[in-house]
């Protein structure tokens, strides 16, 4: 399929929301089917929640929450933190946090800050969801069969951030709920407010490649699928790694699960030396995806481009560009900074 192909089954189903409508959910199935992978939820887990002494100065309520899922006799426990403002109502902002780190603060996470922002966070540390390499056999997905063939790990990931979206809406929390991830959890938040519209803005921080950035037109030596599944395998399902060295075989691209997030916002953080995420493919990205907003009359970012040299020639590099479909990069490297979590505590803030 080749790229005005692919533009041309996207578009056209943006004559109205019902027609996207009826399309977004064969978009989702595509996906699904070719890239990410799926399985059946699990049972509803056994939560229990513990107040911590620590308050952070006495603002804020931190709870260590636990879900304890169960299949026959395998079980498996994943710990979460919980930080509200206190004595505040839950209507406030909240960001359900995808972290690389057990520790809380990490060197991703400004906890204090992002408390004096106005805003919460639920927090968890992927592997304890499931370890990031090829063990199927750990974690959730010892519950669950198929790990593989028919999904991979960033699917497990994304699939307990909805679980734990269940259960910030189920104590009443009726604030803005945004999901938050760098680098290849900024692939799962993507993926995880493209199926689940509970989450009011996705915060796609670096995620590069089989993240919000184009499979197609790599020019500069940014990262492929065939570099990605050479080295993560186990992030995707086999059938995804069909395609290496065979991208104008997809029958989709990235801006499609972008779009998906329509018409709730979507904020794409970049870096400006960070060459292997594909800065440009994440914007060429948002330019594609721009209708899927434009049907409902939001704000994305810039008028699609029209011809394939628009597309390709260098990106402008602003450092907040857009509507509810947002793109900006800053100066620096790889990295989930305090400038990131600004721009993404701004952004929840207007919803």
């Amino acid at each position: 399929m080749d790229f005005y192909k692919m533009k041309d089954f996207f578009t056209s189903s943006l004559a109205s929301p019902e027609s996207w409508e009826k399309k977004r959910e064969e978009i989702k199935s595509l996906i699904l089917n070719e890239e990410y992978g799926s399985f059946d939820p699990l049972p509803a887990p056994e939560i229990l929640v513990k107040r911590q002494d620590i308050n952070f100065a006495s603002k804020a309520d931190w709870d260590r929450v636990s879900f304890t899922f169960s299949l026959g006799e395998k079980t498996h426990t994943v710990e979460t933190e919980l930080i509200l403002l206190k004595d505040e109502p839950l209507d406030k902002p909240l960001f359900i946090y995808i972290d690389f780190s057990k520790e809380t603060p990490s060197k991703y996470l400004p906890v204090e800050e992002i408390l004096d922002s106005g805003c919460g966070i639920f927090k968890v540390y992927y592997e304890d969801i499931t370890t990031d390499n090829g063990d199927f056999e750990n974690g959730l997905c010892a519950l669950l069969s198929g790990g593989g063939e028919e999904y991979g790990k960033i699917a497990v990931w994304s699939y307990f951030l909805r679980v734990m979206a269940d259960y910030i809406r189920s104590i009443c929390h009726t604030g803005t709920l945004g999901v938050v991830g760098h680098s290849r959890l900024g692939k799962t938040a993507l993926l995880t407010a493209a199926l689940d519209e509970r989450f009011d803005i996705a915060c796609v921080n670096d995620s590069g490649c089989s993240g919000a950035s184009l499979s197609r037109f790599k020019s500069k030596g940014e990262e492929t699928i065939k570099d990605i599944v050479g080295t993560f395998p186990f992030w995707f399902k086999k059938k995804y790694h069909s395609y290496v060295d065979n991208e104008e075989a997809l029958p989709f691209d990235q801006h499609m699960l972008l779009a998906l997030v329509a018409p709730r916002c979507a904020v794409i953080g970049c870096a400006e030396l960070d060459y292997w995420a594909d800065n440009d493919g994440a914007y060429a990205s948002c330019l594609l995806a721009n209708g899927a907003w434009g049907v409902y009359g939001k704000q994305g970012i810039l008028p699609c481009p029209v011809t394939y040299a628009e597309l390709t020639k260098e990106s402008p590099h602003p450092t907040l560009l857009g509507g509810e479909l947002c793109y900006y990069i800053r100066s620096g490297s790889h990295f989930l900074s305090r400038h990131d979590w600004h721009k993404y505590i701004e952004k929840i803030k207007e919803l």
